[in-house]
C-alpha cells in the first residue's frame, strides 16, 4: 500500500506571517542562486570569513561608550572657557565642539539615556549660570542651549524597529487571501507516490503536481510550504490529518529539496 499524507486547508493566524516571510524569502534567494550560481559562490565566500565574537562587540561598544563620555566632558571643560573668549581661543573652541560631537556620537547608540541626562543636567546649569549672571557669562548660552538640544534628541528619540520588508507584505497578503477562500473545508492537500495533489473535494477540481516539478519544501515551527514553480502552497502542520510529520519529512527528503528554514 503505497503512502498517503492529507492535509485539510485552514486559515492561517497573523502571528504565523513571520514564518511564512522566512520561507518567501529562502525561495527568492534559492531561485536567484540557481541562476547566478557564480555571484553566489563569491558571496559565499565572503560571508565565510571569521566574523568578530560578540563577547568581543561587545566590549568594544562598551569602551566606545566610555571614551564618549570621557571625550564629552573634555570638549565641555574646553568648550566653556573658549566662548567666553572665541577670538583668542578660535582653534580650542573648534576643537572642544568637534570632540564634543565626537563624544555623542559615541555614546547615542548604546548609551542614549546617559547621553540625555548628562546634556540635559549640563544644559540646565549652563544656562541658569548665563541668566544669574548674564552680563559676564552670557556666552555660555551658546554651550547650554546646544547640550539641551542633544538631550531632547536623545530622549525623544524612538528605538528603531526592523523595517518591514517586501516579503513581510508578501505574507500578510498570502494569509488575507487564504480566508476568502470558497469552500475551504472541502480542500484537501495530498502527497503520494505519484506526486502532491491539490482537491477541492470533486473529481475535475483537482490538479496534481509531480515532485520535479518542486522547486524545494520549506518547513518552519509550524508551516509546511511546497513551492512548484510560481505557486507556494502554505499549509500548517497541525492540520495533517492522515500520517505523521516525521514520516512525512522522510517521505519528502526522497524525491525533492527539502529545507528546515529557521530564523535568523
Amino acid at each position: 500500500m503505497e503512502p498517503e499524507f492529507v492535509f485539510e486547508v485552514t486559515t492561517i493566524d497573523d502571528r504565523l506571517a513571520p514564518q511564512l516571510s522566512r520561507v518567501l524569502r529562502y525561495c527568492a534567494d534559492f531561485s536567484s542562486r540557481q541562476k547566478l550560481p557564480v555571484l553566489w559562490e563569491f558571496t559565499d565566500r565572503l560571508n565565510r570569513i571569521p566574523k568578530a565574537d560578540p563577547e568581543i562587540l561587545e566590549k568594544r561598544r562598551r569602551r566606545e561608550g566610555m571614551w564618549g563620555i570621557v571625550l564629552w566632558g573634555l570638549s565641555l571643560f574646553l568648550m566653556v572657557p573658549s566662548v567666553m573668549d572665541p577670538s583668542e581661543l578660535a582653534a580650542p573652541l573648534v576643537l572642544s565642539v568637534l570632540g564634543f560631537f565626537l563624544g555623542c556620537i559615541a555614546m547615542r547608540s548604546r548609551k542614549r539615556k546617559l547621553l540625555g541626562g548628562l546634556n540635559l543636567a549640563m544644559g540646565i546649569f549652563l544656562c541658569l549660570g548665563a541668566f544669574l549672571e548674564y552680563t559676564h557669562l552670557k556666552a555660555l548660552l551658546i554651550p547650554g542651549i546646544l547640550c539641551l538640544a542633544v538631550a531632547l534628541w536623545a530622549l525623544a528619540a524612538k528605538q528603531t524597529h526592523r523595517k518591514e520588508s517586501a516579503f513581510d507584505r508578501q505574507a500578510r497578503e498570502l494569509i488575507r487571501q487564504r480566508r476568502t477562500v470558497a469552500d475551504m473545508e472541502r480542500m484537501r492537500v495530498i502527497f503520494s507516490d505519484e506526486g502532491m495533489v491539490l482537491s477541492d473535494g470533486t473529481e475535475t477540481g483537482a490538479q496534481c503536481f509531480v515532485y520535479d516539478e518542486f522547486l524545494f519544501v520549506g518547513e518552519t515551527e509550524e508551516l509546511l510550504v511546497p513551492v512548484c514553480g510560481q505557486r507556494a502552497v502554505v499549509l500548517q502542520t497541525k492540520d495533517l490529518c492522515s500520517g505523521s510529520l516525521e514520516e512525512l519529512r522522510m517521505f519528502l527528503q526522497e524525491r525533492v529539496t527539502y529545507k528546515w528554514i529557521q530564523e535568523i
